[in-house]
């Protein structure tokens, strides 16, 4: 009987354990816990923006280096690989900077563009 009760002890000792645990993980689960309570709010106003637009000066820059872009993917060379992704972020760059509306920034950043690509291009 005294081995019985010695495995009976055991298993009740590895539940305590395992009970625990699980209750300490479960408590820093909800401590750690932050809701993105902004959700609702942004969803309601992304609806009721209305769209932005660009100057057009920053579109005529955007069309132009788009279009020297277009020059060099149609290459297709695989050297061009570093320069299409320094090309790619100079130019979200610049119309990130048009869409906050800092338009000189913003124009700065197309002309030393369509300057890099020249020069690499």
């Amino acid at each position: 009987m005294a081995a019985g009760d010695r495995r009976f002890d055991r298993r009740i000792s590895n539940l305590a354990i395992f009970a625990v645990s699980a209750a300490v993980a479960v408590a820093v689960a909800v401590v750690t816990y932050q809701p993105f309570l902004d959700s609702g709010i942004t969803a309601r106003e992304a609806r009721t923006a209305e769209p932005f637009r660009l100057s057009p000066r920053c579109q005529e820059a955007d069309r132009a280096n788009v279009a020297q872009l277009v020059d060099l993917l149609q290459r297709n060379h695989p050297g061009d690989a570093p320069i299409l992704e320094r090309a790619i972020h100079a130019l979200n760059t610049a119309r990130r900077h048009c869409l906050y509306d800092w338009e000189g920034r913003g124009f700065e950043d197309y002309e030393w563009l369509r300057r890099w690509l020249n020069e690499h291009g």
